[in-house]
């Protein structure tokens, strides 16, 4: 009897240990993405990502192509049974400026956020900030 409570008790640590796991591979078709979580190594909090960022929207890139590849930069979240997933994507305009956070990870334990500031002129790029910072839930 304490052999079957003892089994139960592992299986269900094993299942709540793979769903908790879930999210760390992350899915997404963005090359932004891949190569920002390879650059990334895991828990670092608060990495300047503008180097990295830069390659994919290049100073004088226009405002509309420059939302549209953020608009891409998307991962498909963990549909896990164990925790909700948090998935923040936003853009906030004002004017000449943007700022836009993209989920580029979710784990139980938090995510790992790409928030990027774009300043444009005559709507064109001109200034451009990136940093991947993690939130914890």
């Amino acid at each position: 009897m304490i052999g079957v409570i003892f089994g139960l008790f592992a299986l269900v640590c094993l299942f709540a240990t793979y769903d908790f796991s879930r999210g760390r591979a992350t899915e997404s078709a963005s090359p932004l993405v891949g190569e920002l979580l390879s650059a990334t190594k895991a828990r670092e909090c608060g990495r300047d990502a503008t180097e990295i960022v830069a390659r994919y929207l290049p100073i004088g890139i226009g405002q509309a192509e420059a939302e549209k590849i953020l608009a891409e930069t998307v991962i498909n979240p963990p549909k896990p049974w164990f925790w909700k997933p948090v998935n923040e994507n936003s853009i906030v305009s004002n004017g000449d400026s943007l700022e836009a956070l993209r989920t580029i990870k979710i784990t139980a334990f938090g995510n790992q956020v790409l928030r990027v500031f774009l300043g444009f002129e005559e709507g064109k790029l001109k200034r451009l900030a990136a940093e991947v910072i993690c939130r914890f839930d």
